[in-house]
C-alpha cells in the first residue's frame, strides 16, 4: 500500500495523464511513430524494431532495491565485493508487434558492459523483459494504455549483469496531442520484485515529457524532446561503500530520484527515426550522475 510519501507522486502523475472521467471507445488514433519521447515508455501500440545504446556514469548505490543488480556477496548473489561506484554501457534490441490498433506484445533483449571500480569488468546478456500493451482509450488526440512487463533474470548476477529474480511491472501510459506539432506523454509504473534478497523493494516510477516539431518536411522532421523522470523507493535496502572499503546497509524506503532528459528526435519519413539525448540527475539519490542515449527505430 502506498504511503504518504508517495502521494505527491500520484497527484503529479494523475494531473500529467489528464485521463477523461470515463473511458470511451474511439475509432482512430495516432500512429506509433508519433511518439517522440526517449526515456518514457510510449503509449501507442505498433509494429516497431528499436536498437538502443546507453552510456551511464557514476552509479553510487547500484544495489538499491536490487533494481539494477543483485546484492553483493557474501550475503547476496551479486558481485564478490560491494562497489562504491559503477559505470556501464547497455545495448538493447526491442521488437514490438501489434495484433490490432489497440493491442501489441513486445520483447527487449539487453547486453550490459559493466565497469566497476573494485570488481572486474564484465560483459554479457542482462535481464530480458517482455510484455503486452492494451490501449484502454484510443482517440485521434489521446491514447491511454495499460502495459504489463515481466523481467526475467537472464543476466549473471555474480557478474553484476542482473538482479537474480523475476520482477513484474504494471504501468499506465498516456499520449496527448496538444497541437499539430506538439504532444505530451506520461507514465506511471510500479516495479515489483518477486523473491530476491532483503534488499529487493518496490519502486514507483513516474514521468512526463513533451516534444515540438521545429522543422518538418515530407521526409524529414526535427523534434527537440524534454522529459522529467522520477523513481520513489517504497521499501527495500541498499549498501553504501565508504572510502575505507567498508559497507553499510541502509534503508532505501523514501529514496527519490529525479532526472531531467533533453534530446532530439529526427524522423525520416514514416518508416524510421533516430534519437540522441542526455540525462542528468537532479537529486542526490541517483541511478547514475549522467547518461547518454542513442536509438534507432524502424516502423514496419
Amino acid at each position: 500500500m502506498l504511503g504518504r510519501r508517495s502521494m505527491p507522486v500520484l497527484v503529479f502523475v494523475v494531473l500529467a495523464l489528464r485521463l477523461p472521467a470515463a473511458i470511451a471507445q474511439g475509432t482512430s488514433g495516432p500512429r506509433d511513430s508519433d511518439s517522440s519521447v526517449g526515456y518514457i515508455d510510449p503509449a501507442i501500440p505498433g509494429d516497431i524494431f528499436r536498437f538502443r545504446y546507453d552510456d551511464a556514469y557514476d552509479s553510487n548505490r547500484p544495489t538499491r532495491d536490487e533494481f539494477f543488480y543483485a546484492r553483493s556477496a557474501p550475503l547476496g548473489p551479486g558481485l564478490p565485493v560491494p562497489e562504491p561506484r559503477v559505470d556501464y554501457q547497455e545495448l538493447s534490441a526491442y521488437l514490438e508487434v501489434a495484433a490490432t490498433d489497440r493491442l501489441s506484445g513486445f520483447i527487449n533483449v539487453p547486453v550490459r558492459l559493466l565497469n566497476p571500480e573494485v570488481n572486474a569488468d564484465h560483459t554479457g546478456f542482462s535481464d530480458l523483459d517482455a510484455g503486452v500493451k492494451y490501449a484502454l482509450l484510443y482517440r485521434p488526440d489521446t491514447v491511454a494504455t495499460f502495459q504489463f512487463r515481466t523481467y526475467v533474470p537472464t543476466g549473471d548476477a555474480a557478474e553484476g549483469l542482473g538482479t537474480n529474480h523475476v520482477s513484474l511491472e504494471p504501468a499506465l501510459l498516456c499520449y496527448n496531442r496538444i497541437s499539430d506539432r506538439m504532444a505530451i506523454e506520461s507514465e506511471l509504473r510500479l516495479w515489483i520484485p518477486i523473491d530476491g534478497t532483503e534488499f529487493a523493494g518496490e519502486i514507483v516510477r513516474y514521468g512526463i515529457g513533451t516534444h515540438y516539431d521545429v522543422y518538418r518536411t515530407c521526409n524529414l522532421t526535427f523534434s527537440p524532446v524534454l522529459e522529467f523522470v522520477g523513481w520513489t523507493s517504497l521499501n527495500g535496502k541498499e549498501s553504501e561503500v565508504f572510502p575505507s572499503g567498508k559497507a553499510a546497509v541502509l534503508d532505501a524506503a523514501g529514496d527519490t530520484i529525479v532526472n531531467a532528459k533533453l534530446g532530439l528526435r529526427v524522423e525520416f519519413g514514416d518508416r524510421a527515426d533516430a534519437y540522441a539525448g542526455y540525462g542528468q540527475a537532479l537529486t542526490g539519490d541517483r541511478w547514475y550522475e549522467n547518461i547518454f542515449r542513442f536509438e534507432f527505430r524502424w516502423f514496419f
